[in-house]
């Protein structure tokens, strides 16, 4: 996939112009949430029973932006997220994995919104 600019004003002009449907642009939040959502479910610590590691993805409109959710299925996340006063082995677990996939999410989206450009 190659784009050709000159200047910053072809490249100011091309976004000006483009126009992304509401599918394009669920499929494209979808994508970069479903890398978050798939380096969550790796690095989540998974428990007894592993309901910990099974991530739910949703995206949704909200006001004028699409927004993507992950959210872990178990309601005793928040505890293995910042701790108990028992347990703290695994606190920050989900905001680390967040953040190291974040960059690989963003790419993702754009790749996709990029090929609408063409």
């Amino acid at each position: 996939m190659s784009i050709e600019l000159e200047g910053i004003e072809d490249f100011e002009k091309l976004l000006g112009n483009m126009v992304l449907s509401q599918s394009d642009r669920r499929k494209a939040v979808k994508r970069g949430i479903t890398v978050i959502a798939d380096g969550l479910e790796k690095d989540t610590p998974k428990g007894k029973n592993k309901k910990l590691s099974e991530i739910k993805v949703t995206v949704r409109e909200k006001d004028l932006a699409m927004e993507g959710v992950a959210r872990s299925k178990a309601f005793y996340d928040v505890f293995q997220e910042f701790g108990t006063s028992e347990q703290k082995a695994h606190v920050g677990y989900f905001e680390r994995s967040v953040d190291s996939n974040s960059e690989k999410a963003v790419s993702e989206m754009a790749e996709v919104i990029l090929t609408k450009m063409r």
